[in-house]
């Protein structure tokens, strides 16, 4: 079986493999907006080369997509993702990535949201354990309200201008 045949939406599935997978179906079926809640971007791939392609995609598509990025902890983006770094870079208008405060440090799941439809959560951190959704607007609803609640307790946002990174 594939990486892929085992991603079947909205039961639980298991694996690193399995989540970077998941998270770049996600990403390539984003048309508008991108939300991503991580801890620090060490797993789901965002480091690698195909989800920075499949990312440059996206902002291509059209100057109005918007990818909304929350980190408690920048350093992992910083030191290994150069690509993402760079997509910062060429497509400052509409990219974000926001810094937790301590207060938000209680989360230690992690989701994608792709427009109001889609989702994916990891459901801890240190666990390849994950549920995802398409068209499922009524699942994905209270990740987009934790996404929000989770902006509110973000106290900077990181920028890569010569003053920044």
């Amino acid at each position: 079986m594939s990486v892929n045949d085992a991603l079947v939406p909205n039961r639980i599935i298991l694996g690193e493999r399995n989540h970077e997978a998941a998270t770049a179906l996600l990403i390539s079926r984003a048309e508008r907006q991108l939300k991503i809640f991580d801890p620090d971007l060490s797993r789901g791939g965002y480091q690698g080369r195909s989800c920075h392609a499949l990312l440059q995609d996206f902002l291509a598509k059209n100057r109005q997509n918007r990818l909304t990025i929350i980190l408690h902890d920048c350093r992992f983006l910083t030191a290994n993702c150069p690509r993402l770094i760079n997509l910062m870079r060429d497509y400052s208008h509409a990219i974000t990535v926001y810094l937790t405060d301590t207060r938000a440090h209680v989360a230690q799941d992690a989701f994608v949201l792709a427009d109001n439809r889609d989702y994916l959560h990891r459901f801890h951190i240190d666990h390849a354990r994950f549920k995802y959704g398409l068209d499922d607007q009524a699942a994905a609803k209270p990740l987009h309200e934790r996404f929000d609640q989770l902006l509110e307790a973000t106290d900077s946002i990181l920028s890569i201008t010569t003053l920044g990174l």
